[in-house]
C-alpha cells in the first residue's frame, strides 16, 4: 500500500514526472489581476490548457499566480478542487476551518472540490512569491468556474 499524500510530502519529483508525460506546449502569456482582500493583488497567467482523454471530458488547466511582496488573493473557492505547488517564495494559506500553514518553494497542497480558501497571501513583506494552481476541471470550464470569488 503507498503512504498517503499529504499537504507537506507531495513532492516537486512527482509532479514533475506528471506534467513530463503530458507534453503540452504553454498557451497565453497574459497577466489577468485578482481582486485583493489585503495588500497588493495577485497576478494570474495562463500556463497549459490541455484536454483529457475519457469520460467525462476534462481538461488539465495550470496557472500562475505570483504575489508581489505583502500581496494575496481575495477568498474564494474552487468548485472542482485544485493544487497548488509553491514555485518561488512562501504562501501562507488557510483552507475551510483549518489552521493558517506556510507552504515554500517546492511544497504544495490539496483544496478539495468546494472548500473555501480564506487565506492566501505572500508569507514575505519584502519578497516576492508565487505557486502554480493545477485544475482537473470539466472541458470549457470559465476561469470564474474555476475560482470563484466569496
Amino acid at each position: 500500500m503507498s503512504p498517503e499524500v499529504t499537504r507537506r510530502n507531495f513532492s516537486q519529483d512527482a509532479l514533475t514526472a506528471a506534467l513530463a508525460g503530458l507534453a503540452v506546449s504553454a498557451s497565453g502569456t497574459a497577466a489577468l489581476a485578482e481582486t485583493s482582500a489585503a495588500g497588493p493583488p495577485s497576478a494570474r497567467r495562463p500556463v497549459i490548457k490541455q484536454a483529457l482523454p475519457g469520460e467525462p471530458e476534462r481538461e488539465l488547466i495550470l496557472v500562475e499566480v505570483s504575489y508581489p511582496p505583502g500581496g494575496a488573493s481575495a477568498p474564494h473557492m474552487h468548485a472542482n478542487g485544485v493544487m497548488a505547488f509553491v514555485l518561488t517564495g512562501a504562501i501562507t494559506s488557510r483552507i475551510g476551518d483549518g489552521p493558517e500553514q506556510t507552504f515554500r518553494a517546492g511544497e504544495a497542497w490539496y483544496e478539495p472540490p468546494g472548500s473555501i480558501h480564506r487565506v492566501s497571501r505572500n508569507a514575505s513583506a519584502t519578497e516576492t512569491a508565487s505557486l502554480l494552481a493545477i485544475f482537473l476541471a470539466p472541458k470549457g470550464a470559465s476561469p470564474d468556474a474555476l475560482t470563484k470569488p466569496l
